[in-house]
């Protein structure tokens, strides 16, 4: 019983940071979790490549990657909308002006301390505003800011 106990209170401690930050800041490059792919081409234009996953499609724009699919059931008049945004390019910043790059002290100093988040593809920073299924996920293995994405989970 003890083990199971530390195991939680361990698996507890990594998870994400919630409460104080802020849904605001699930935007990479000026695009926003949730938003329409049509904003995404009035705001970005047209990507360099598109690519399906499977699970939606990813508009490849230089040092950004938006994920669009169907965060609902497919309706008539209805768009797909942004599930995922990957950032690795200096202007993939979020909007308090967290980008690839800077050092990793920066987002301590700007959204406050996280637990390291061991996930399959690395270690990351993650911050998830309370009550949201969204979180920022930042990789800064060496000190800095390899890369800035927004991750959400259905």
């Amino acid at each position: 019983m003890r083990n199971i106990l530390a195991a939680l209170a361990i698996a507890l401690s990594a998870s994400a940071t919630t409460g104080t930050f802020p849904a605001s800041e699930l935007s990479i490059g000026g695009v926003t979790s949730g938003a329409t792919e049509g904003d995404v081409l009035t705001h970005l234009g047209s990507p360099t490549r598109r690519v399906e996953t499977g699970e939606g499609t990813e508009l490849h724009y230089p040092g950004l990657v938006v994920t669009v699919g169907w965060l609902e059931q497919k309706a008539p008049g209805s768009q797909r909308r942004v599930i995922a945004l990957f950032g690795t390019g200096r202007n993939a910043c979020t909007p308090q002006g967290i980008c690839p790059g800077m050092p990793a002290s920066a987002v301590v100093r700007l959204y406050g301390h996280a637990q390291q988040t061991e996930r399959e593809t690395g270690s990351f920073l993650e911050y998830q505003p309370a009550g949201l299924s969204c979180w920022l996920q930042i990789s800064a293995p060496s000190g800095v800011i390899q890369t800035v994405a927004v991750a959400c989970q259905p």
